[in-house]
Protein backbone atom coordinates (compact mmCIF):
# COMPACT_ATOMS: atom_id res chain seq x y z
CA UNK A 1 0.00 0.00 0.00
CA UNK A 2 2.85 2.47 0.69
CA UNK A 3 3.96 2.97 -2.95
CA UNK A 4 0.36 2.96 -4.14
CA UNK A 5 -0.59 5.65 -1.63
CA UNK A 6 2.47 7.73 -2.54
CA UNK A 7 1.23 7.77 -6.13
CA UNK A 8 -2.21 8.95 -4.99
CA UNK A 9 -0.63 11.61 -2.74
CA UNK A 10 1.47 13.06 -5.59
CA UNK A 11 -1.61 13.32 -7.80
CA UNK A 12 -3.74 14.92 -5.07
CA UNK A 13 -1.03 17.52 -4.42
CA UNK A 14 -0.75 18.26 -8.14
CA UNK A 15 -4.49 18.87 -8.42
CA UNK A 16 -5.02 20.95 -5.28
CA UNK A 17 -1.84 23.05 -5.09
CA UNK A 18 -2.59 24.97 -8.29
CA UNK A 19 -5.32 27.12 -6.70
CA UNK A 20 -2.84 29.04 -4.53
CA UNK A 21 0.20 28.82 -6.82
CA UNK A 22 -1.53 30.02 -10.02
CA UNK A 23 -1.17 33.80 -9.45
CA UNK A 24 2.62 33.52 -9.10
CA UNK A 25 2.91 31.10 -12.05
CA UNK A 26 0.77 33.41 -14.20
CA UNK A 27 2.93 36.40 -13.32
CA UNK A 28 6.23 34.64 -14.01
CA UNK A 29 5.19 33.09 -17.34
CA UNK A 30 2.83 35.90 -18.44
CA UNK A 31 -0.20 33.65 -18.88
CA UNK A 32 -3.26 35.13 -20.52
CA UNK A 33 -6.58 34.47 -18.76
CA UNK A 34 -7.34 31.72 -21.29
CA UNK A 35 -3.94 30.09 -20.79
CA UNK A 36 -4.38 30.25 -17.03
CA UNK A 37 -7.74 28.51 -17.38
CA UNK A 38 -6.26 25.78 -19.53
CA UNK A 39 -3.37 25.34 -17.10
CA UNK A 40 -5.87 24.54 -14.34
CA UNK A 41 -8.35 22.47 -16.36
CA UNK A 42 -6.14 20.39 -18.66
CA UNK A 43 -4.94 18.11 -15.86
CA UNK A 44 -8.42 16.89 -14.96
CA UNK A 45 -9.45 16.80 -18.63
CA UNK A 46 -6.59 14.50 -19.66
CA UNK A 47 -6.98 12.43 -16.50
CA UNK A 48 -10.68 11.75 -17.08
CA UNK A 49 -10.29 11.20 -20.83
CA UNK A 50 -7.59 8.53 -20.54
CA UNK A 51 -8.77 6.55 -17.49
CA UNK A 52 -10.66 3.88 -19.45
CA UNK A 53 -7.80 3.35 -21.91
CA UNK A 54 -5.27 3.20 -19.06
CA UNK A 55 -7.39 0.58 -17.29
CA UNK A 56 -7.58 -1.53 -20.46
CA UNK A 57 -3.77 -1.38 -20.84
CA UNK A 58 -3.44 -2.51 -17.22
CA UNK A 59 -5.86 -5.41 -17.76
CA UNK A 60 -3.88 -6.55 -20.79
CA UNK A 61 -0.25 -5.96 -19.78
CA UNK A 62 -0.31 -5.81 -15.98
CA UNK A 63 -1.62 -3.31 -13.44
CA UNK A 64 1.74 -3.02 -11.68
CA UNK A 65 3.29 -2.07 -15.01
CA UNK A 66 0.96 0.87 -15.60
CA UNK A 67 1.57 2.14 -12.05
CA UNK A 68 5.32 2.10 -12.78
CA UNK A 69 4.77 3.85 -16.13
CA UNK A 70 2.66 6.53 -14.45
CA UNK A 71 5.21 7.12 -11.67
CA UNK A 72 8.06 7.31 -14.20
CA UNK A 73 5.99 9.86 -16.11
CA UNK A 74 5.49 11.87 -12.91
CA UNK A 75 9.24 11.98 -12.29
CA UNK A 76 10.28 12.96 -15.82
CA UNK A 77 7.45 15.41 -16.53
CA UNK A 78 7.74 17.20 -13.18
CA UNK A 79 11.49 17.62 -13.74
CA UNK A 80 10.89 19.13 -17.19
CA UNK A 81 7.99 21.28 -15.97
CA UNK A 82 10.02 22.61 -13.04
CA UNK A 83 12.59 23.98 -15.49
CA UNK A 84 10.13 25.22 -18.15
CA UNK A 85 10.29 28.86 -19.22
CA UNK A 86 7.33 28.71 -21.61
CA UNK A 87 3.73 28.88 -20.51
CA UNK A 88 2.63 26.76 -23.47
CA UNK A 89 5.18 24.07 -22.61
CA UNK A 90 4.02 24.05 -19.00
CA UNK A 91 0.38 23.58 -20.10
CA UNK A 92 1.42 20.64 -22.30
CA UNK A 93 3.44 19.16 -19.43
CA UNK A 94 0.47 19.46 -17.09
CA UNK A 95 -1.77 17.72 -19.61
CA UNK A 96 0.71 14.85 -19.86
CA UNK A 97 0.87 14.73 -16.06
CA UNK A 98 -2.88 14.12 -16.11
CA UNK A 99 -2.29 11.12 -18.39
CA UNK A 100 0.42 9.83 -16.01
CA UNK A 101 -2.02 10.24 -13.11
CA UNK A 102 -4.63 8.24 -15.06
CA UNK A 103 -2.15 5.35 -15.34
CA UNK A 104 -1.35 5.54 -11.62
CA UNK A 105 -4.97 5.79 -10.46
CA UNK A 106 -6.20 3.05 -12.81
CA UNK A 107 -3.42 0.75 -11.64
CA UNK A 108 -3.88 1.54 -7.95
CA UNK A 109 -7.64 0.99 -7.75
CA UNK A 110 -7.50 -2.18 -9.87
CA UNK A 111 -4.59 -3.57 -7.82
CA UNK A 112 -6.51 -2.97 -4.59
CA UNK A 113 -9.65 -4.55 -6.03
CA UNK A 114 -7.76 -7.62 -7.26
CA UNK A 115 -5.51 -8.25 -4.24
CA UNK A 116 -7.68 -7.52 -1.17
CA UNK A 117 -10.84 -9.10 0.16
CA UNK A 118 -13.60 -8.28 2.66
CA UNK A 119 -12.54 -5.82 5.39
CA UNK A 120 -8.97 -5.64 4.09
CA UNK A 121 -10.38 -4.17 0.89
CA UNK A 122 -12.38 -1.60 2.88
CA UNK A 123 -9.25 -0.69 4.84
CA UNK A 124 -7.22 -0.33 1.63
CA UNK A 125 -9.82 1.97 0.08
CA UNK A 126 -10.11 3.85 3.36
CA UNK A 127 -6.37 4.54 3.26
CA UNK A 128 -6.75 5.59 -0.39
CA UNK A 129 -9.53 8.04 0.54
CA UNK A 130 -7.57 9.33 3.55
CA UNK A 131 -4.45 9.90 1.46
CA UNK A 132 -6.37 11.80 -1.19
CA UNK A 133 -8.03 13.89 1.54
CA UNK A 134 -4.68 14.71 3.15
CA UNK A 135 -3.21 15.66 -0.23
CA UNK A 136 -6.21 17.85 -1.03
CA UNK A 137 -5.88 19.59 2.35
CA UNK A 138 -2.11 20.10 2.16
CA UNK A 139 -2.00 21.09 -1.52
CA UNK A 140 -3.30 24.68 -1.23
CA UNK A 141 -1.17 25.30 1.88
CA UNK A 142 1.94 23.86 0.23
CA UNK A 143 1.27 25.79 -2.98
CA UNK A 144 1.04 29.08 -1.10
CA UNK A 145 4.12 28.45 1.04
CA UNK A 146 6.35 27.40 -1.85
CA UNK A 147 5.10 30.18 -4.12
CA UNK A 148 5.85 32.82 -1.48
CA UNK A 149 9.14 31.13 -0.46
CA UNK A 150 11.57 29.28 -2.74
CA UNK A 151 9.22 29.52 -5.73
CA UNK A 152 6.40 27.66 -7.45
CA UNK A 153 8.84 25.50 -9.45
CA UNK A 154 9.49 23.46 -6.33
CA UNK A 155 5.91 22.22 -6.49
CA UNK A 156 7.03 20.30 -9.56
CA UNK A 157 10.66 19.59 -8.69
CA UNK A 158 9.73 18.43 -5.18
CA UNK A 159 7.50 15.72 -6.66
CA UNK A 160 10.42 14.12 -8.52
CA UNK A 161 12.06 12.35 -5.54
CA UNK A 162 8.61 11.31 -4.26
CA UNK A 163 7.79 9.72 -7.64
CA UNK A 164 11.19 7.98 -7.80
CA UNK A 165 10.76 6.62 -4.26
CA UNK A 166 7.23 5.42 -5.03
CA UNK A 167 8.45 3.75 -8.24
CA UNK A 168 11.29 1.88 -6.49
CA UNK A 169 8.96 0.70 -3.72
CA UNK A 170 6.26 -0.30 -6.23
CA UNK A 171 8.76 -2.36 -8.24
CA UNK A 172 9.80 -4.12 -5.03
CA UNK A 173 6.54 -4.49 -3.09
CA UNK A 174 3.50 -4.37 -5.37
CA UNK A 175 2.24 -7.70 -6.80
CA UNK A 176 1.25 -7.73 -10.44
CA UNK A 177 -2.17 -8.75 -11.74
CA UNK A 178 -4.03 -8.69 -15.02
CA UNK A 179 -7.29 -9.91 -16.51
CA UNK A 180 -7.43 -13.50 -17.75
CA UNK A 181 -9.84 -12.52 -20.51
CA UNK A 182 -8.69 -11.65 -24.04
CA UNK A 183 -8.54 -7.87 -24.46
CA UNK A 184 -9.89 -6.18 -27.58
CA UNK A 185 -8.57 -2.89 -28.93
CA UNK A 186 -11.52 -1.47 -30.80
CA UNK A 187 -10.29 1.89 -32.10
CA UNK A 188 -13.75 3.53 -32.49
CA UNK A 189 -14.53 2.61 -28.86
CA UNK A 190 -11.24 4.04 -27.62
CA UNK A 191 -11.57 7.27 -29.59
CA UNK A 192 -15.23 7.82 -28.67
CA UNK A 193 -14.52 7.17 -24.97
CA UNK A 194 -11.71 9.74 -24.97
CA UNK A 195 -13.81 12.33 -26.81
CA UNK A 196 -16.90 11.71 -24.64
CA UNK A 197 -15.10 11.91 -21.29
CA UNK A 198 -12.85 14.80 -22.30
CA UNK A 199 -15.72 16.86 -23.73
CA UNK A 200 -18.01 16.09 -20.79
CA UNK A 201 -15.33 17.06 -18.26
CA UNK A 202 -14.66 20.30 -20.17
CA UNK A 203 -18.39 21.09 -20.28
CA UNK A 204 -18.74 20.60 -16.53
CA UNK A 205 -15.70 22.72 -15.76
CA UNK A 206 -16.79 25.56 -18.06
CA UNK A 207 -20.55 25.48 -17.36
CA UNK A 208 -20.39 28.66 -15.26
CA UNK A 209 -17.47 30.54 -16.83
CA UNK A 210 -18.22 29.89 -20.53
CA UNK A 211 -21.75 28.50 -20.97
CA UNK A 212 -21.70 28.62 -24.80
CA UNK A 213 -18.47 26.65 -25.08
CA UNK A 214 -19.74 24.28 -22.40
CA UNK A 215 -22.97 23.69 -24.33
CA UNK A 216 -21.04 22.84 -27.52
CA UNK A 217 -18.73 20.50 -25.60
CA UNK A 218 -21.73 18.94 -23.88
CA UNK A 219 -23.40 18.22 -27.22
CA UNK A 220 -20.21 16.60 -28.52
CA UNK A 221 -19.99 14.54 -25.32
CA UNK A 222 -23.59 13.31 -25.63
CA UNK A 223 -23.18 12.26 -29.28
CA UNK A 224 -19.88 10.50 -28.52
CA UNK A 225 -21.33 8.80 -25.45
CA UNK A 226 -24.40 7.52 -27.32
CA UNK A 227 -22.13 6.13 -30.03
CA UNK A 228 -19.85 4.54 -27.40
CA UNK A 229 -22.71 2.84 -25.56
CA UNK A 230 -24.32 1.58 -28.77
CA UNK A 231 -21.00 0.14 -29.93
CA UNK A 232 -20.31 -1.59 -26.60
CA UNK A 233 -23.66 -3.36 -26.85
CA UNK A 234 -22.71 -4.79 -30.27
CA UNK A 235 -19.16 -5.93 -29.48
CA UNK A 236 -18.44 -9.42 -28.15
CA UNK A 237 -15.40 -8.01 -26.28
CA UNK A 238 -16.39 -4.42 -25.37
CA UNK A 239 -14.07 -1.82 -23.91
CA UNK A 240 -16.52 -1.46 -20.99
CA UNK A 241 -18.95 -4.30 -20.32
CA UNK A 242 -22.26 -2.52 -19.75
CA UNK A 243 -23.68 -5.62 -18.07
CA UNK A 244 -21.71 -4.59 -15.00
CA UNK A 245 -24.40 -2.00 -14.32
CA UNK A 246 -27.01 -4.75 -14.10
CA UNK A 247 -25.26 -6.53 -11.24
CA UNK A 248 -26.89 -6.21 -7.84
CA UNK A 249 -25.38 -3.35 -5.87
CA UNK A 250 -23.28 -1.93 -8.74
CA UNK A 251 -25.53 0.85 -10.07
CA UNK A 252 -26.58 2.05 -6.59
CA UNK A 253 -22.90 2.33 -5.65
CA UNK A 254 -22.22 4.42 -8.76
CA UNK A 255 -25.16 6.70 -7.93
CA UNK A 256 -23.79 7.20 -4.42
CA UNK A 257 -20.30 7.94 -5.77
CA UNK A 258 -21.71 10.58 -8.13
CA UNK A 259 -23.93 12.27 -5.53
CA UNK A 260 -21.52 12.16 -2.59
CA UNK A 261 -18.53 13.42 -4.58
CA UNK A 262 -20.67 16.04 -6.34
CA UNK A 263 -21.94 17.49 -3.05
CA UNK A 264 -18.45 17.42 -1.50
CA UNK A 265 -16.97 19.35 -4.43
CA UNK A 266 -19.95 21.68 -4.80
CA UNK A 267 -19.96 22.57 -1.11
CA UNK A 268 -16.39 23.88 -1.37
CA UNK A 269 -17.40 26.24 -4.19
CA UNK A 270 -20.64 27.34 -2.52
CA UNK A 271 -19.13 28.05 0.90
CA UNK A 272 -16.06 29.75 -0.56
CA UNK A 273 -18.14 32.14 -2.66
CA UNK A 274 -20.62 32.73 0.17
CA UNK A 275 -17.92 33.64 2.66
CA UNK A 276 -16.24 36.04 0.25
CA UNK A 277 -19.23 37.58 -1.53
CA UNK A 278 -21.73 37.72 1.34
CA UNK A 279 -19.60 37.95 4.47
CA UNK A 280 -16.71 39.88 2.90
CA UNK A 281 -13.97 37.50 4.03
CA UNK A 282 -10.65 37.26 2.22
CA UNK A 283 -9.75 34.33 -0.02
CA UNK A 284 -7.19 33.17 2.56
CA UNK A 285 -9.77 33.20 5.36
CA UNK A 286 -12.25 31.32 3.17
CA UNK A 287 -9.58 28.72 2.39
CA UNK A 288 -8.87 28.16 6.08
CA UNK A 289 -12.59 27.87 6.82
CA UNK A 290 -12.93 25.08 4.24
CA UNK A 291 -9.87 23.16 5.45
CA UNK A 292 -11.80 21.06 8.05
CA UNK A 293 -13.79 19.41 5.26
CA UNK A 294 -10.64 18.01 3.61
CA UNK A 295 -9.32 16.85 6.97
CA UNK A 296 -12.64 15.15 7.74
CA UNK A 297 -12.55 13.30 4.41
CA UNK A 298 -9.22 11.78 5.45
CA UNK A 299 -10.63 10.82 8.85
CA UNK A 300 -13.69 9.26 7.19
CA UNK A 301 -11.50 6.98 5.11
CA UNK A 302 -9.87 5.65 8.28
CA UNK A 303 -13.12 5.43 10.26
CA UNK A 304 -15.00 3.41 7.61
CA UNK A 305 -13.28 0.03 8.14
CA UNK A 306 -13.31 0.45 11.93
CA UNK A 307 -17.05 1.21 12.02
CA UNK A 308 -17.79 -1.98 10.09
CA UNK A 309 -17.12 -3.89 13.31
CA UNK A 310 -20.43 -2.63 14.67
CA UNK A 311 -22.49 -1.88 11.54
CA UNK A 312 -23.23 -3.51 8.19
CA UNK A 313 -21.70 -1.82 5.16
CA UNK A 314 -25.12 -0.96 3.68
CA UNK A 315 -26.32 0.58 6.93
CA UNK A 316 -23.08 2.48 7.46
CA UNK A 317 -23.24 3.90 3.93
CA UNK A 318 -26.77 5.19 4.54
CA UNK A 319 -25.69 6.75 7.85
CA UNK A 320 -22.70 8.42 6.18
CA UNK A 321 -24.83 9.91 3.40
CA UNK A 322 -27.35 11.18 5.93
CA UNK A 323 -24.49 12.71 7.95
CA UNK A 324 -23.34 14.48 4.80
CA UNK A 325 -26.94 15.64 4.22
CA UNK A 326 -27.18 16.89 7.81
CA UNK A 327 -24.05 18.98 7.28
CA UNK A 328 -25.53 20.56 4.15
CA UNK A 329 -28.85 21.12 5.95
CA UNK A 330 -26.96 22.87 8.74
CA UNK A 331 -25.37 25.18 6.16
CA UNK A 332 -28.86 26.21 5.00
CA UNK A 333 -29.21 28.05 8.33
CA UNK A 334 -26.00 30.00 7.52
CA UNK A 335 -24.18 29.33 10.83
CA UNK A 336 -21.45 31.74 11.89
CA UNK A 337 -18.96 28.88 12.17
CA UNK A 338 -19.02 26.73 9.02
CA UNK A 339 -16.22 24.38 10.10
CA UNK A 340 -18.48 21.94 11.96
CA UNK A 341 -21.11 21.41 9.22
CA UNK A 342 -18.34 21.16 6.62
CA UNK A 343 -16.63 18.55 8.79
CA UNK A 344 -19.89 16.56 8.73
CA UNK A 345 -19.94 16.82 4.94
CA UNK A 346 -16.31 15.68 4.70
CA UNK A 347 -16.67 12.84 7.20
CA UNK A 348 -19.80 11.53 5.50
CA UNK A 349 -18.14 11.65 2.09
CA UNK A 350 -14.99 9.93 3.36
CA UNK A 351 -17.01 7.02 4.73
CA UNK A 352 -19.59 6.79 1.95
CA UNK A 353 -16.98 7.16 -0.81
CA UNK A 354 -14.84 4.39 0.67
CA UNK A 355 -17.74 1.97 1.07
CA UNK A 356 -19.27 2.76 -2.33
CA UNK A 357 -15.92 2.13 -4.05
CA UNK A 358 -15.60 -1.17 -2.18
CA UNK A 359 -19.14 -2.19 -3.12
CA UNK A 360 -18.30 -1.89 -6.83
CA UNK A 361 -15.57 -4.52 -6.53
CA UNK A 362 -17.61 -6.72 -4.20
CA UNK A 363 -20.22 -7.05 -6.94
CA UNK A 364 -17.73 -8.18 -9.61
CA UNK A 365 -14.75 -10.51 -10.19
CA UNK A 366 -10.97 -9.95 -10.36
CA UNK A 367 -11.10 -10.02 -14.17
CA UNK A 368 -13.30 -6.92 -14.08
CA UNK A 369 -10.97 -4.97 -11.75
CA UNK A 370 -9.58 -2.69 -14.45
CA UNK A 371 -12.98 -1.77 -15.86
CA UNK A 372 -14.48 -1.32 -12.40
CA UNK A 373 -11.57 0.88 -11.28
CA UNK A 374 -11.96 3.09 -14.35
CA UNK A 375 -15.73 3.39 -13.86
CA UNK A 376 -15.19 4.25 -10.20
CA UNK A 377 -12.67 7.00 -10.91
CA UNK A 378 -14.72 8.44 -13.77
CA UNK A 379 -17.66 8.49 -11.34
CA UNK A 380 -15.70 10.46 -8.74
CA UNK A 381 -14.35 12.88 -11.38
CA UNK A 382 -17.67 13.48 -13.13
CA UNK A 383 -19.50 13.65 -9.83
CA UNK A 384 -17.25 16.47 -8.71
CA UNK A 385 -17.75 18.31 -11.99
CA UNK A 386 -21.51 17.82 -11.93
CA UNK A 387 -21.72 19.05 -8.34
CA UNK A 388 -19.84 22.25 -9.12
CA UNK A 389 -21.79 22.90 -12.34
CA UNK A 390 -25.29 22.13 -11.04
CA UNK A 391 -25.01 23.60 -7.53
CA UNK A 392 -23.06 26.60 -8.80
CA UNK A 393 -25.73 27.31 -11.42
CA UNK A 394 -28.55 26.98 -8.88
CA UNK A 395 -26.77 29.40 -6.54
CA UNK A 396 -26.26 31.88 -9.39
CA UNK A 397 -29.79 31.90 -10.86
CA UNK A 398 -32.16 31.02 -8.00
CA UNK A 399 -33.78 33.52 -5.65
CA UNK A 400 -32.40 31.92 -2.53
CA UNK A 401 -28.93 31.53 -4.03
CA UNK A 402 -26.65 29.85 -1.52
CA UNK A 403 -29.42 28.44 0.69
CA UNK A 404 -31.37 26.97 -2.24
CA UNK A 405 -28.32 25.25 -3.70
CA UNK A 406 -27.31 23.81 -0.33
CA UNK A 407 -30.85 22.54 0.30
CA UNK A 408 -30.94 20.83 -3.12
CA UNK A 409 -27.65 19.13 -2.26
CA UNK A 410 -29.05 17.87 1.04
CA UNK A 411 -32.16 16.47 -0.68
CA UNK A 412 -30.01 14.72 -3.31
CA UNK A 413 -27.98 13.04 -0.56
CA UNK A 414 -31.10 11.79 1.23
CA UNK A 415 -32.40 10.41 -2.08
CA UNK A 416 -29.08 8.64 -2.74
CA UNK A 417 -29.24 7.13 0.73
CA UNK A 418 -32.77 5.70 0.48
CA UNK A 419 -33.36 5.04 -3.24
CA UNK A 420 -31.24 1.86 -3.42
CA UNK A 421 -33.19 0.53 -0.41
CA UNK A 422 -36.48 1.28 -2.15
CA UNK A 423 -35.18 -0.30 -5.34
CA UNK A 424 -34.20 -3.46 -3.45
CA UNK A 425 -37.68 -3.83 -1.93
CA UNK A 426 -39.25 -3.31 -5.36
CA UNK A 427 -36.94 -5.88 -6.92
CA UNK A 428 -37.69 -8.34 -4.12
CA UNK A 429 -41.41 -7.98 -4.77
CA UNK A 430 -40.89 -8.53 -8.48
CA UNK A 431 -38.72 -11.62 -7.91
CA UNK A 432 -41.43 -13.10 -5.69
CA UNK A 433 -43.53 -13.63 -8.82
CA UNK A 434 -40.73 -15.56 -10.56
CA UNK A 435 -39.98 -19.23 -10.21
CA UNK A 436 -37.47 -20.13 -7.47
CA UNK A 437 -34.92 -21.15 -10.09
CA UNK A 438 -34.90 -17.73 -11.81
CA UNK A 439 -31.49 -16.10 -11.36
CA UNK A 440 -30.95 -12.59 -10.07
CA UNK A 441 -28.58 -11.78 -12.92
CA UNK A 442 -26.41 -13.49 -15.49
CA UNK A 443 -22.77 -13.79 -14.39
CA UNK A 444 -20.44 -11.86 -16.69
CA UNK A 445 -17.23 -13.55 -15.66
CA UNK A 446 -15.86 -16.71 -14.12
CA UNK A 447 -17.21 -17.33 -10.63
CA UNK A 448 -14.41 -17.43 -8.08
CA UNK A 449 -14.52 -18.99 -4.64
CA UNK A 450 -13.44 -16.33 -2.16
CA UNK A 451 -12.74 -17.15 1.50
CA UNK A 452 -15.25 -15.43 3.76
CA UNK A 453 -14.01 -12.96 6.37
Amino acid sequence: MVPLLLGILIGALAISSVSTALPRIRADLTFTDTEGLWFVDIYSLSLAATLIVAARIGDAFGRKRIVLIGLAGFAVLNAVGGLADSGTLLIVIRGLLGVAEAFVVAGVVATIGANYRARERVLAYGLWTATFGVGSALGPVLGGLLSDGPGWRWLLLGSVPLAVLAGVLAFWLVPDSRSSRPQSWDIPSIVSSIVALGALTFALHEALAAPVSAAVAGAIAVVSLVFFIARQRRLSEPLIDLRLFGLQGFSPAIVRVLVASGVASGSVLLVSLHLQDTRGQSAADAGLAILPQAAAIAIGGVVAPIALRWMRAQTLTVVALLLQAAGMGWLVMDPELVAVPLACVGLGFGIAGTLAATALFDATTDDDAGQVGAIQEVGFALGGGLGIAILGTIAAVSAGGFATAVLVAAIALVAAAILPLVRRRTASGARATLTPEAPDHTPIGPVQQVPQD
